[in-house]
């Protein structure tokens, strides 16, 4: 079932004009089951904001058959736009006509090659999470660089709904199978893509975007803002020996009966992604969290659990001397209601 997302306690419409408010996206990494609640907690290396920019809409939609797939094609309607925001650096873009609208948004929270890939289409309508679904670059198209997503409602004006997919983190040379870091990604790979192409069983949705370089090049200016604003040196993260490693595994973070029920006693599913800042000693000096979807009670509670149990090895200079950096973790939120108890009948 898709659900509207809900940010700091709001839902939010998506215009098909611009309504300012922003998508998210999780990406699960590891778990906690214990009776009947669930939580998991992600580390991420790290990542970025949004708000929706569906303008006058001018494009072409044509049919193919590659790859035996009815590909429908949707070129830019509205000129890249950077969110220079407190917390995170975003890129949007509309796609496709007022009657066929697409927005792709691009987040990264931090320094690095992971991204966030929000996008959210009329195509998509009918789509779940069930879905065997892929994201490839254009034109070469050939490895997926995501298959992992959430699906969830985008409303817009007159009542109708988008569907939105939001990607688990990313870079723009996928992850590779065996777990180990996927290649640097330079700025020559940026330039060479030119389209995002979304395909699921017999169809897919391409969009135009152009060559990325410019766009990539005027992320990573925002991210290195964001750094600044942090306390910390950009020239300096970007050059560490080593980054903050846990000493204990996240998932232990966060207790496993520590979803905190409302007043309403809803059981409602959620998604926090908090930055820790952490020290020259591995200590947390500080968590800000950047993105919480449910109850406003989420974000204390990861902050607060976070911050207590949450111990690193530190990061390392290039001379290898400890240095200050920061972590990125995100919790999903969802209570795993227990089987009902069935008696046994007296005879």
């Amino acid at each position: 079932m898709m659900r509207t997302p809900v940010r700091n306690g709001r839902g939010f419409a998506l215009s098909a004009l611009d309504d300012g408010r922003r998508l998210r996206l999780p990406c699960p990494v590891w778990h906690i089951v214990c009776g009947a609640y669930f939580t998991h907690v992600q580390g991420l290396g790290m990542s970025r904001t949004h708000s929706a920019a569906l303008a006058a809409m001018a494009a072409v939609i044509l049919t193919s058959a590659p790859a035996m797939a009815e590909t429908t094609v949707l070129t830019a309607s509205s000129p890249w736009q950077m969110d220079n925001g407190t917390d995170s650096c975003s890129l949007k873009r509309g796609f496709g006509t007022a009657d066929n609208p697409a927005l792709l948004e691009i987040e990264r929270i931090g320094p690095g090659d992971r991204f966030y890939a929000t996008i959210t289409a009329k195509a998509f309508n009918g789509l779940a999470e069930s879905s065997h679904l892929v994201l490839k670059t254009g034109p070469d198209g050939v490895e997926p660089i995501a298959d992992r997503f959430t699906v969830a409602d985008a409303p817009i004006e007159g009542g109708a709904k988008l569907t939105a997919l939001m990607f688990s983190a990313t870079t723009w040379n996928g992850f590779r199978k065996d777990g180990q870091l996927p290649a640097a990604v330079t700025p020559e790979r940026e330039a060479a893509i030119t389209s995002l192409i979304v395909s699921w069983g017999d169809k897919a949705v391409q969009l135009g975007t152009g060559p990325l370089g410019k766009a990539m090049a005027a992320m990573r200016e925002c991210t290195d803002g964001l750094v600044r604003s942090w306390g910390l040196d950009p020239a300096q993260q970007a050059s560490l020996s080593a980054r903050p490693v846990p000493k204990t595994s996240p998932d232990t973070w966060i207790a496993a009966n520590s979803y905190p029920f409302g007043a309403d006693n809803r059981h409602r599913p959620g998604l926090t992604r908090a930055r820790l800042l952490v020290d020259a000693s591995g200590a947390v000096s500080g968590c800000k969290v950047v993105d919480n979807y449910g109850d406003a009670a989420f974000a204390a509670t990861a902050c607060e659990q976070m911050t207590s149990k949450a111990a690193f090895s530190p990061a390392l200079d290039q001379a290898g001397k400890p240095a200050a950096s920061y972590y990125e973790a995100s919790i999903r939120w969802k209570v795993r209601r227990p089987m009902k108890q069935v008696g046994q009948r007296r005879r």
